[in-house]
């Protein structure tokens, strides 16, 4: 999987919309379907936030693997 499937997976295992999940952020829907999509990656600050939000290591989020 890549960084924007991770986030799909586990933004939908967390039964969050896009939407949901960028008002827990902070940023736009755009900005999360971006991620999604791979066309931009977010910030160190919003990857630690989406860490916490989604309650995934970092590197699950970057590997899809658990150390």
């Amino acid at each position: 999987m890549n960084l924007g499937a991770n986030i799909c997976k586990a933004r939908k295992d967390a039964h969050l919309t896009q939407a949901d999940l960028a008002e827990k952020l902070h940023v736009s829907f755009q900005a999360v379907s971006c991620w999604e999509r791979e066309q931009s990656v977010p910030d160190t600050y919003n990857f630690i936030e989406l860490s916490k939000v989604l309650n995934v290591s970092l590197d699950w989020l970057v590997h899809n693997r658990v150390n």
